[in-house]
């Protein structure tokens, strides 16, 4: 294997926690949705629809955990305390942090790396080297 040549990857996932509630609920693709907090789950409606919650309503002391593309375009970010980010984006979705959402779709991404890589670092919930 000395003529092997090896090659160093770093994957690091932006907007990981956004990009797994976009396949949770692929209806708010496009619009800019603010991930943060425990609170205020999506409420499936009778047709099959789910409500959602909005930044403008939220009351608190809590930070974004991250936010979709289109939510940064507004100025909102990873780490912004809500109350800041609802006067920037007030019409934002707000959704909870949902970690065994997470857990699951990183250790699937994990997996297929795994399957073409033979030396894998974790280096957390959304990064590998």
């Amino acid at each position: 294997m000395a003529d092997a040549e090896r090659r160093i990857a770093h994957l690091d996932m932006d907007a990981f926690y956004a990009s797994v509630e976009l396949l949770r609920y692929p209806e708010l693709r496009g619009l800019p949705v603010v991930i943060g907090g425990r609170e205020r789950m999506p409420v499936k409606q009778a047709d099959g629809t789910h409500s959602f919650a909005r930044l403008r309503d939220y009351v608190g002391r809590g930070v974004i955990t991250t936010a979709t593309y289109e939510a940064r375009a507004l100025g909102v970010g990873s780490a912004m305390g809500m109350m800041k980010a609802a006067k920037l984006a007030p019409d934002a979705i707000l959704l909870p942090v949902t970690f065994d959402a997470y857990r699951h779709y990183s250790r699937l991404f994990k997996e297929a790396v795994a399957s073409i890589a033979p030396d894998i670092e974790d280096r957390g919930i959304d990064e590998i080297v």
